[in-house]
């Protein structure tokens, strides 16, 4: 008996379902081999009746029960023997013994044929389920185009259900649009034809199918119409369109910017990063796939080919390859974008900065393709650079020009009073050497006022020279000697206050103008004294420190008045905490320490206080520099 299986329809597969009919099959057959056997026994047609027991195997065969069929030939060949035993037991043999063998052979044929069919009809219907179960669409269509297979496939592309399409002619339908004569030509050479093709859709969408054509033949090789298989490509056909404008307009984009770009391929480095080793020599090894023009032009080539030839490791300095290090680091951690300013040194030889970024695209994270812009700061840094200088001329001028005016003034209204002063004082000592040997006391005032005013007169001198940007005439200069020189004379001016002095023996000899070192450090140490004038007396400490910090004279000179305010205003010119000060002094000495190639700095003390440092050189080092 052969088991109904799901098999296509109008409607689609039949799935077996319960029949309260289900089992006539068999009732019926029951009744017919009853009829068959008492026919045969009672009648005497000696065992030509056996041979109707087929009937009974291909009812059975109609039932849904898997054994049913071989059980069915078994019972027709037992009745089958039954009723000839006892119609010929004991006869000779003859012909009922043969008709009795034929009937048995063809019970046993007939049952084997209907087993084998069963199988195959359980093959298609498998076969059928399977063209049901796929996504692409099958249709199945006659040698006049009239569709007789239509699965769940097809109705989901077209919109069409199989109880609309089934029995319509498929190019009324579905206005299928193929190369004609292609289809013919495969059809008849090879029997299929593969390809695109374009068909409209229920809703009056037209869209693009990947195809398959098979002829189908009958028994006898005649054509008897097409099995087709069908792909939507519509939304692929989109998206590589969509791809293809996305890669013009990024190519666009990369060819036109004016900015240095191009791509490279570090997936060198990134399986050194993965063993973990240093990539940095691969990168620079990497292989380079595109540049734009900006590129090649920044690297100083004469073509894309050149450069893309050349390859960028010959292009990275000391200084690039640790930037590039560091760039590696980062993406290596987890970034995919990072900028840096570094510098190439290019085909002529130039060093070219740059603005770096590298950017790692979406995708396969194997750094096959990274894409690296870079701009060029180079003229930018220079003319940072020189409006950096420029302001620095601009102020120093601005300084000069303020602070010659002042010498001028200083140096027309005391010149005559110091030259007169510096007169009456040598007449004087002549005067007492001539007229009263023995007033020695007289004799040394009258040698200080001559000292001091020369050396008035050397200091107004120095002002004007540093007016008109001359040289000073630099001297070694033993520090301790000169600060010691200098306390003593602002000691008069002390007020009480203590100046200690703390300087190791051996220290080096600075360089520079004495008059001019001298001044700066007597205005230091005036401008430490007021600032302590109202400080309790026995806090009215002040100390200077000489000690050499990198390779440099270092002088610090620390009071312990109430501080400073705003350190970093104190140098500009005419800025000034006292009532009847002008705020030139610091700028004066500031002027000094540069045109010295010095530093000077001012800072508040943590406890109370402020000390000024400044710098000179060193007399070994500038002579030895100097020869």
């Amino acid at each position: 008996m052969i088991q109904h299986a799901a098999r296509p329809t109008a409607e689609g597969p039949v799935i077996p379902q319960p029949s309260p009919m289900r089992h006539w099959p068999i009732v019926a057959a029951v009744v017919v081999a009853a009829a068959i056997f008492l026919a045969d026994i009672l009648t005497p047609l000696e065992g030509a009746v056996a041979v109707l027991y087929t009937t009974v195997v291909l009812l059975v065969a109609r039932t849904e029960h898997r054994r049913a069929v071989p059980l069915a030939g078994l019972a027709c060949g037992v009745l089958a023997t039954i009723a000839f035993v006892d119609n010929h037991g004991e006869s000779v043999f003859g012909g009922a013994h043969v008709r009795f063998a034929v009937s048995l052979t063809a019970i046993m044929i007939t049952t084997l044929l209907c087993l084998r069919n069963r199988s195959a009809r359980w093959m298609l219907a498998e076969q059928a389920r399977i063209l049901e179960l796929t996504h692409d669409t099958v249709i199945i269509r006659d040698t006049a185009d009239t569709i007789r297979y239509w699965n769940d496939g097809a109705e989901v592309l077209y919109g069409w259900r199989r109880s609309e399409a089934v029995g319509r002619n498929a190019q009324e339908l579905l206005s299928s649009d193929f190369p004609v004569d292609e289809v013919v030509r495969g059809l008849a050479g090879e029997g299929k034809w593969s390809g695109e093709m374009t068909r409209i859709r229920r809703d009056g969408r037209r869209i693009v199918l990947a195809s398959r054509w098979l002829q189908r033949f009958d028994a006898e090789g005649r054509r008897i119409g097409i099995i087709e298989t069908s792909a939507d490509l519509t939304e692929q056909i989109r998206a590589d369109a969509e791809r293809r404008q996305s890669e013009e307009r990024y190519r666009t984009i990369f060819n036109a910017a004016g900015f240095a770009i191009w791509e490279s391929d570090w997936s060198d480095a990134w399986q050194q990063i993965l063993a973990g080793q240093a990539p940095a020599q691969a990168i620079g090894r990497g292989a380079l796939r595109d540049a734009n023009d900006a590129a090649v032009k920044l690297f100083g080539m004469a073509d894309r080919a050149a450069l893309l030839a050349h390859g960028m490791a010959p292009f990275f300095t000391p200084h690039g390859a640790q930037v590039l290090a560091a760039i590696v680091a980062e993406l290596a951690s987890g970034e995919r974008l990072v900028e840096k300013e570094t510098e190439f040194r290019v085909a002529d030889g130039r060093i070219v900065e740059v603005v770096m970024r590298v950017t790692l695209p979406l995708g396969p994270h194997d750094w096959s393709r990274v894409l690296v812009m870079a701009a060029d700061v180079t003229e930018r840094n220079e003319a940072q650079a020189k409006l950096v200088r420029t302001q620095a001329e601009l102020a120093h001028a601005s300084r000069v020009s303020m602070l010659g005016q002042l010498a001028a003034s200083i140096a027309h209204e005391v010149n005559q009073p110091l030259a007169a002063i510096v007169t009456y004082g040598r007449s004087g000592k002549r005067w007492l050497a001539r007229e009263a040997p023995g007033a020695r006391e007289v004799a040394d005032c009258l040698e200080h006022v001559v000292s001091n005013g020369t050396r008035a007169a050397d200091v107004i001198g120095r002002i004007r020279s540093l007016a008109r940007s001359d040289t000073p005439p630099a001297e070694p200069l033993a520090m301790r000697d000169l600060i010691e020189e200098t306390i003593l004379l602002v000691g008069r001016d002390a007020h009480g206050t203590v100046i200690n002095l703390e300087a190791a023996d051996g220290l080096p000899d600075g360089f520079g103008d004495k008059v001019q070192i001298q001044q700066v450090v007597m205005n230091l140490l005036i401008n430490g004294i007021q600032a302590m004038a109202d400080v309790a007396a026995e806090r009215r400490v002040m100390r200077v420190a000489v000690t050499v910090a990198d390779d440099r004279l270092q002088v610090a000179v620390s009071d312990r008045g109430p501080g400073m305010a705003e350190p970093a205003m104190v140098f500009n010119p005419f800025f000034t905490t006292k009532a009847d000060g002008m705020g030139m002094g610091l700028s004066i000495c500031q002027s000094i320490i540069e045109a010295h190639g010095g530093r000077i700095a001012a800072a508040n003390n943590p406890d109370d206080g402020a000390t000024f440092t400044f710098t000179l050189p060193i007399a070994t080092v500038e002579l030895a520099r100097s020869a």
